[in-house]
């Protein structure tokens, strides 16, 4: 019988991947828009920040749970791998502190965020400060709503136009 669960468990659709949170919020004394999408998967997130209007670029985040291996000495930066559903992995070299990695470097965010928008699946490849390598999967749900929102807030004229379909 109670196999009989299990099997029929195992047979019911996952259920849909949750849908990119966005927070917009003004700073009270400068009155600065910031905007940030997150997607969480499995206790990590991926985070996509931007402040507007003066600087109205893109910064990505990987936040882990775990302790993160420690960058090159002088630039702190170390190589990470992310790959979105079946195309070709991308390995760049991330700037890393303690749990997280983060780059902003504009050409790199286009690319990431047009992949993002597009894609279902989204796995991260890195090594933990006792350099043993782990991977991170995330479901991506319903991305293109916040990806939008985001950078309509932060108002790139430099971004929008290479991401966002042009009406």
């Amino acid at each position: 019988m109670v196999l009989i669960a299990l099997a029929l468990a195992a047979l019911q659709p996952a259920p849909p991947a949750p849908p990119m949170e966005v927070e917009i919020a003004r700073d009270p004394m400068s009155d600065q828009l910031r905007a940030t999408a997150t997607l969480r998967g499995a206790g990590e997130r991926v985070v996509i920040r931007c402040r507007a209007p003066d600087w109205g670029d893109v910064h990505v985040e990987y936040h882990s749970r775990r302790w993160l291996a420690r960058g090159q000495f002088v630039t702190g930066q170390t190589p990470l791998t992310y790959r979105f559903d079946g195309q070709r992995p991308v390995r760049k070299l991330w700037r890393v502190r303690d749990r997280t990695a983060s780059f902003d470097d504009r050409s790199r965010a286009i690319a990431f965020l047009r992949a993002l928008m597009g894609a279902r699946r989204l796995v991260i490849r890195m090594r933990d400060i006792e350099n043993h390598r782990f991977d991170t999967a995330f479901t991506i749900g319903e991305s293109s709503a916040a990806i939008t929102q985001l950078l309509q807030t932060c108002g790139s004229s430099r971004i929008n136009p290479r991401v966002l379909p042009q009406p």
